[in-house]
């Protein structure tokens, strides 16, 4: 088998498995790796110094693992054709989190495709991650021509728009690689004008302002005030800079069942509904969702804040 034919291979297995975008790239030291050097030293990162952990390894996907000769960067498309709704009694779950977490689903499928390839070729060895290890995913979407990194610092198709989910996959062997795509932001800056806390810059997000950052990873203390008060609705993640995106009008609905809702509640959830869970309660409603990460308290503090704010602007 050529080298060709063993990479188109490698990419017919990866569609019938049910990934919907794959790209190809060379193991090697990315040329903007050393911007998260830089981020991490400006403290954009907030309270999440785990990022700070094997800078070594992220910057050279290498160092991570030696063998590596390839890089193979799969996409999900987690869109459902459901909306947030613009009541102030409901809250809002960013729409990643209404169905299963994908970071299981995208890791079984990882898993079932390195079996795939081992088939194809036995001396084939490769590592499999999903958000849990020191990969810059991004980046690497970028270089194997998943799309391009917008200035809202997602990735963007045009064929799927922002509603992505991101795996990769880095083996030991050399395949043909595909092109870094175009970036077709253009001059728009609808991204950067909606963030109502000014997290995002052009191609900068500094998460410790970011609302999905504040409702998720910013554990155990309240919610600045300055931020409580630009939050909106939400009570785990944000939305906003992807709902604005213009790409985002071809968006598809995905075919994977297990992203669609959990539960139609998580959509336009009451306020006061997520506000009276136990946390008994809450874990039986979101033990299989990416929202059971915020933990319970966390989860709770988020929705308070919303409705304190929303009891203090109210007519005496």
């Amino acid at each position: 088998m050529t080298l060709r034919e063993k990479t188109k291979a490698i990419k017919e297995i990866g569609l019938r498995l049910g990934f919907d975008k794959i790209g190809i790239a060379p193991a090697e030291k990315l040329p903007h790796a050393s911007y998260l050097t830089q981020w991490l030293s400006e403290g954009r990162h907030g309270t999440m110094q785990w990022m700070e952990n094997y800078l070594d390894k992220r910057l050279d996907i290498r160092k991570l693992y030696p063998p590596a000769q390839s890089v193979i960067v799969v996409a999900r498309n987690y869109y459902t054709p459901f909306k947030h709704s613009p009541d102030p009694n409901k809250g809002k779950i960013s729409r990643y989190a209404w169905g299963k977490d994908y970071h299981k689903i995208l890791k079984k499928n990882l898993k079932r495709f390195l079996s795939a390839l081992r088939e194809i070729d036995s001396t084939l060895e490769g590592r499999l991650f999903v958000d849990t290890g020191p990969v810059q995913e991004k980046l690497w979407a970028v270089r194997a021509g998943i799309g391009w990194q917008g200035k809202n610092t997602n990735i963007i198709s045009r064929n799927f728009g922002s509603w992505l989910f991101l795996g990769v996959l880095i083996i030991n062997q050399p395949l043909e690689y595909d092109q870094p795509v175009p970036d077709y932001c253009g001059s728009c800056n609808a991204c950067v004008q909606a963030c109502p806390t000014n997290a995002l810059q052009p191609y900068r997000l500094d998460a410790s302002k970011c609302i999905s950052y504040l409702t998720i990873e910013y554990w155990d203390r309240p919610i600045p005030e300055t931020l409580a008060d630009k939050m909106g609705n939400w009570v785990f993640g944000c939305d906003i800079c992807q709902d604005v995106c213009p790409w985002n009008r071809f968006a598809q609905t995905t075919e994977e069942q297990d992203f669609f809702p959990l539960d139609p509640r998580f959509v336009q959830p009451e306020l006061e509904w997520l506000a009276d869970l136990s946390e008994e309660e809450f874990k039986r409603l979101f033990k299989k969702t990416p929202v059971i990460r915020a933990k319970f308290a966390n989860f709770k503090r988020n929705v308070l804040t919303i409705l304190r704010r929303r009891w203090s602007h109210s007519p005496k």
